[in-house]
């Protein structure tokens, strides 16, 4: 490898300018996403948090402590190493690039297989919570694993990448409520969604999961009558799925029944673990049909929000948890 071959190949620049002009598009396009009817009133407050989180992480780990001017200003530059940098590292190794790529499929596979290795490298110390779900972090946090008897997390790279952590009596919380659902709705394989990072902090696309006491649980589905999961790519790992306001969408419907029966199983879970079930979110105009299930009666003590939130909520449920003294 030769430093000019570094230098005077196209790659490194056509890379710098790719991302700058990602990172100076990140505004007009929060625009224009938020300016479709029913996100406008989110415009003001969402926009620049979600556009400022984004710029910070394209400029990592500086982001948070540079201006904005000086982000505008180093984006470039910051890139335009990196890809100085890939470009070097590609050169380096390309006489092992079939090596490294056996390796790492081979590593992906037995993840994939045995993803339970993942969690043999966290410790056994309690979790601590600090701040609020909108703005806090997390020691100690732990991973749910990827698949158990009657659920799967959303997404094999969601799960790899950290995306499911929580608190420890969270976790536990979530495994025995998924527990008690392998009696109660026998015939449903459930579906995780996203919870937060393993420090905690910002969680991109999310407002809140940011103290390990938040989790999206997908909503169970009905296809012709019988139990329906299918998450992958082209519906954002079941969070594109829009329902009319009676659930449906085609052939597919929001199975309320299982769905209430779930969020009983949490609520018992939780009040067995040390925890309370601080807010649930799920669409207002979907909830009545919740409630008018056979268990509804029992879920009207959870604490629901009223008014309908940035995310509508309906293709999957969000429960902020809080732990108990």
């Amino acid at each position: 490898m030769t430093w000019r071959s570094v230098f005077r190949h196209p790659f490194p620049y056509i890379f710098a300018v790719l991302v700058t002009l990602i990172y100076i598009s990140l505004w007009p396009i929060s625009e224009w996403v938020t300016a479709k009817p029913g996100l406008v009133k989110y415009a003001e407050h969402d926009a620049p948090r979600i556009v400022g989180i984004l710029r910070k992480g394209l400029l990592y780990p500086f982001g948070g402590v540079l201006t904005n001017t000086m982000r505008h200003a180093l984006v470039f530059p910051y890139w335009l190493l990196l890809g100085f940098g890939i470009r070097a590292l590609y050169l380096l190794g390309k006489p092992y690039w079939k090596y490294v790529l056996g390796t790492f499929t081979g590593i992906l596979l037995l993840l994939y297989i045995f993803p339970g290795i993942l969690l043999l490298f966290e410790g056994n110390l309690p979790s601590q919570s600090t701040g609020r779900v909108g703005k806090g972090s997390i020691v100690n946090a732990k991973r749910i694993p990827y698949r158990g008897a009657n659920f799967t997390t959303y997404s094999f790279g969601g799960y790899l990448s950290g995306r499911t952590f929580v608190h420890d009596k969270v976790k536990t919380t979530v495994l025995d409520a998924y527990e008690i659902c392998r009696e109660t709705a026998p015939s449903t394989h459930f579906i995780l969604g996203e919870t937060g990072r393993k420090h905690g902090g910002a969680f991109i696309p999310h407002r809140t999961h940011q103290n390990g006491l938040s989790v999206d649980f997908m909503t169970p589905l009905l296809k012709k009558d019988r139990p329906y999961q299918r998450h992958h790519l082209f519906n954002l790992w079941g969070y594109a799925h829009e329902f009319d306001d009676k659930g449906k969408k085609g052939n597919l419907e929001v199975d309320y029944e299982t769905m209430a029966i779930h969020l009983l199983a949490v609520k018992r879970a939780a009040k067995a673990n040390g925890l309370r079930i601080q807010k649930v979110i799920f669409d207002p105009v979907l909830r009545p049909k919740l409630l008018a299930t056979s268990m509804g009666k029992e879920l009207r003590s959870l604490p629901f929000t009223k008014n309908r939130v940035i995310i509508r909520h309906d293709d999957h449920y969000h429960i902020d948890f809080k732990v108990l003294p």
